[in-house]
């Protein structure tokens, strides 16, 4: 899971994969293998990547941001601070970071402690006065997702979400890849049966 190498493709008349010929393994993730926490998030962010990269539509900052997490998950362990920083980033490289300091309706900036709502279907947060349906984000899971969005990975090391504020977050991410994306994350629902940590 996660080798990186040279592939040889080749096109199939009227179909829309294409046919790998040959793959040249040139870096291989060995250190993913032996734990089931990093293998299923290495399998959820690269699920996530598949599912939303438009299909022979080269995306080398998503590879290279891709690649990033996968290295530093191979070296270190699995968290969900570093899967947030991920899914964040992913979205941002991608054009579909959301709107977090500011109403994604109105446009105002001085949300300050304010409770908003999620609204991912129109790209993030909305105040008060725009909307009064969408999901309830406090303020303090507004700021965390915040804070989170302007996290490089090697910042995921260091950073911490407290239990709730996590599931919070995790669920107000994953509202706005499920407006990007048709039917399960596959990896996820994994994740979610062991127990694991998302």
């Amino acid at each position: 899971m996660g080798a990186e190498g040279q592939a040889a493709l080749r096109e199939r008349p009227g179909a829309d994969l294409l046919l790998l010929e040959e793959f040249d393994v040139q870096e291989a993730r060995l250190g993913l293998m032996g734990d089931l926490g990093k293998t299923a998030h290495a399998a959820y962010a690269l699920e996530l990547c598949d599912r939303l990269c438009p299909p022979r539509h080269a995306e080398p900052a998503v590879f290279d941001w891709l690649r990033e997490f996968l290295l530093r998950l191979e070296a270190g362990r699995a968290s969900a601070e570093r899967l947030r920083v991920f899914e964040l980033g992913l979205l941002a490289r991608l054009g579909l970071g959301p709107a977090l300091d500011r109403c994604s309706v109105c446009g105002r900036t001085d949300l300050g402690e304010e409770n908003t709502r999620w609204l991912p279907e129109q790209g993030g947060v909305a105040c008060g006065s725009c909307a009064r349906r969408g999901d309830l984000l406090t303020a303090t899971t507004r700021q965390a997702l915040a804070r989170l969005s302007r996290m490089g990975l090697a910042d995921a090391e260091i950073a911490s979400l407290d239990r709730e504020t996590n599931a919070r977050c995790r669920r107000a991410i994953l509202g706005l890849i499920r407006t990007h994306i048709a039917g399960p994350l596959r990896s996820l629902d994994f994740i979610e049966k062991m127990g694991g940590d998302t």
